[in-house]
């Protein structure tokens, strides 16, 4: 008999074995992205500390080229060629300890060879240079992987090794580099100066000229932040062309920074401004005061230094008696430094809310936003003085373009500024003279053919038309003249030099004209004039009509358009270039103190817009064609987002226009609904709305989705904007509920 045996039934399930080897293998790759995890964070630690040491190798290296004497100063206050030695020590950066090992070789010249040994052959007081190697070492933090919790180990330790070497003379080269006097073995560098309209050459006088390249941005926008960098240039011009001369690098950043208090020992803190000494910049010494912090990576790393440095108060023997030069603002109203307390002599610095209001930072640890000008020297960047502008102008597409208008321009800029410095006295921080105004300063250059016409009696060119040689539209050009604080030293030794001495016999304090022995005054007054174009907001008045002007958001490398007037109808406009004079002025960026408005400076240039039979209608330039309805500010309160970079427009008749911190809508008569039209903050994938602070404004309708994201608000209705305070703020929650009609 045969048994039946019922087949085999498949199982539809998973045994324990394959559950446990998916266990495996998922374990072991979750393993491995642990692994890489922290893998990735002790690069990253690895990095912020190596920067950190470079930074510390790079400041003990140039500081040790700052020496007064050969040989030690028997009361050891001026550091001396003799005081570089080997030497071992610390300092502490970011609660993290940098060990630093300096080792020196002195070497000296032998003549019987021709070459240099470290062995002194004769009987030379001092070597002919030294090599200095600094070794900076440290042992990284506990890697921390939550609030409280930290690894049970360190993350290792590393060191970074920089070398230098340190003449014991100054270098002749470049003192002959910078004359440019007759002599053998004086080099020649050739530059080609740079082209009208946008570079302009002033003359020094004795065939030597200045000039200053266009500033172009570097938008980081991760940060909201950005970061300007322009130089200026001396040369000298003869028949055989053009030799270089000088270049003084420049640059102005905009950060986020963390304050600390002072740490109670200079070299933990940060420098003094470098400041002008009438033929070179000279760097600040560090000094105990308060300090700060970069705040994130994703900023310039300039704002190392600006953060560090950007503070006042402290004392150090070797503090100027002219207190201002102690000072990142001599002009700095005195009630924005602090008066006691932990930040005693330290200027004020803010923070913005989300809603784009300012608040004191008070305790140690608190965020701040600020704002520097940095000049290279000796190859770093360092923390100068702010940007101060003196004065600004606006000129027509046309100007500026042929050599004899620029010659007009230059005596200009030149005549100013030396009537500038000579009308200055003791207490100038506080009521400094102006340019192009009555005495004590120089007057406007009288009105020739090289100006177009008709112009506003005594000014500079104010006027032009529209079309301009068969165009519509035109690029409208502002420049701005910047002069350094002038020290009382500087100030001393140029009125010595007024009345006749020289470079031997005129010297004071730090201002010692031994690197390259001019006598001209404009070479030793620390001024520059600069193309502010595309820096600068454009506005006109009426708005947008007969003449628009370009206004859009700051791009990397002036990609944006700014002041290019174009013709809408026919009439008069009043078109303002308007700025800050001080560091924000070239980077752009929202106030960072309450001094903001008062150091707006503005020029202006009358466009008149022709019909087509050549008529215009300027019988009163810059006459509104109806009121100022509504303005205010415009703010964000989202990450990623600058409001400089929110855009307005008006709808239905009405004439809206950006300012540097806001908005400005005029509704000429007749008007039909008039709208405000509020756009430039969309992001892929994010949702935001455009509200009115208060809801003072009516919202018509909104789009917040994405690319395209805009919002429009009603300029008349009930209740009815009228005035000013109509503030305008982009966030990421809905709006409030509108008013009651």
């Amino acid at each position: 008999m045969k048994h039946f045996h019922p087949p085999a039934v498949r199982s539809s399930g998973f045994s324990l074995i394959e559950i446990l080897i998916a266990i495996l293998v998922f374990a072991i790759a979750m393993l491995a992205l642990a692994k890489l995890q922290g893998n990735l964070a002790r690069v990253g630690s690895d990095s912020s500390m190596r920067t950190v040491a470079i930074d510390i190798a790079e400041e003990r290296i140039e500081s040790l080229r700052g020496f007064g004497l050969l040989e030690t100063d028997p009361d050891g206050v001026v550091a001396a060629y003799a005081d570089i030695a080997d030497s071992t020590g610390s300092v502490t950066r970011s609660n993290n300890v940098y060990g630093i090992t300096q080792t020196v070789v002195d070497y000296y010249y032998d003549p019987a060879t021709k070459s240099f040994t470290t062995t002194n052959t004769g009987s030379e007081l001092h070597s002919d240079f030294k090599e200095v190697t600094v070794d900076v070492n440290w042992s990284s933090p506990e890697f921390q992987i939550a609030d409280g919790q930290t690894t049970a180990g360190r993350l290792g330790s590393g060191s970074v090794r920089l070398q230098g070497v340190i003449s014991s003379a100054t270098t002749q080269g470049d003192s002959l580099v910078m004359t440019q006097s007759t002599g053998s073995g004086e080099p020649q560098v050739d530059y080609t100066p740079g082209a009208n309209p946008d570079i302009l050459s002033l003359s020094l006088g004795n065939n030597k000229f200045k000039e200053s390249t266009v500033p172009e941005p570097d938008v980081i926008r991760a940060g909201e932040l950005v970061e300007s960098r322009f130089d200026v240039i001396t040369y000298s011009q003869t028949d055989a062309g053009a030799k270089f001369l000088r270049r003084e690098q420049f640059s102005s950043v905009s950060c986020e920074c963390t304050l600390h208090a002072p740490p109670g020992t200079p070299e933990n803190a940060g420098r003094r401004p470098t400041i002008w000494i009438g033929d070179e910049y000279r760097e600040g010494q560090y000094v105990n005061k308060p300090y700060g912090e970069s705040a994130n990576n994703l900023q310039s790393p300039l704002c190392v230094s600006c953060c560090r440095d950007h503070h006042d108060g402290g004392t150090s023997p070797e503090d100027n008696a002219d207190t201002a030069v102690n000072v990142y603002d001599p002009f700095r109203p005195t009630g924005q430094y602090h008066d006691s307390g932990t930040f005693n002599g330290d200027h004020k610095h803010y923070d913005r809310t989300r809603t784009g209001n300012l608040v004191l930072a008070v305790n140690d640890g608190d965020h701040y936003v600020e704002s520097c000008r940095l000049i290279r020297k000796d190859g770093f960047f360092k923390v100068a003085q702010d940007f101060r502008q003196e004065e600004m102008h606006v000129f027509p597409a046309d100007f500026l373009d042929e050599t004899s208008e620029v010659q007009v321009y230059s005596d200009y800029v030149t005549n100013a500024t030396d009537a500038f410095e000579n009308a200055t006295y003791p207490d100038y921080e506080t009521s400094p003279p102006c340019i192009g105004g009555p005495s004590p300063c120089v007057a406007q250059p009288t009105v020739g053919a090289s100006y177009p016409t008709p112009l506003q009696t005594g000014e500079l060119p104010s006027w032009t038309q529209l079309p301009l040689n068969g165009v519509n539209t035109q690029q409208l050009r502002s420049r701005g003249i910047y002069i350094d604080y002038l020290s009382y030293d500087i100030r001393t030794v140029i009125d010595c030099l007024r009345a006749g001495g020289d470079a031997t016999t005129c010297h004071s304090g730090d201002v010692v004209l031994d690197r390259t022995g001019t006598t001209n005054l404009l070479e030793i007054i620390p001024f520059f004039d600069v193309q502010l174009t595309w820096l600068f907001r454009w506005n006109e008045t009426p708005t947008n009509t007969p003449v628009d002007t370009t206004n859009e958001g700051l791009e990397d490398l002036n990609a944006h358009s700014r002041g290019v007037a174009s013709r809408d109808a026919f009439g008069c406009s009043t078109v303002e270039s308007r700025g800050n004079r001080s560091n924000l002025g070239f980077t752009d960026t929202n106030p960072i103190d309450p001094t903001y408005d008062n150091n707006l400076r503005l020029a202006t240039i009358v466009v008149e817009s022709l019909d087509s039979s050549g008529g215009g209608g300027c019988t009163v330039p810059g006459d509104d064609s109806g009121s100022v309805v509504v303005s205010g500010t415009i703010g964000e309160t989202v990450n990623g987002l600058k409001a400089t970079d929110i855009e307005v427009r008006g709808v239905n008749g009405a004439l809206c226009d950006r300012t540097p911190t806001g908005y400005e809508c005029v509704v000429p008569s007749g008007a039909s609904n008039p709208r405000l039209q509020v756009y430039g903050y969309d992001k892929v994938g994010q949702d935001y709305w455009a509200c009115s602070t208060g809801n003072l404004l009516v919202k018509n309708s909104e789009v917040t989705n994405g690319v395209g994201a805009n919002a429009i608000f009603e300029l008349l209705g009930s209740p009815t904007p009228s005035g000013s305070g109509y503030n305008i703020n982009v966030q990421a929650t809905a709006c409030g509920p509108p008013p009651v009609l």
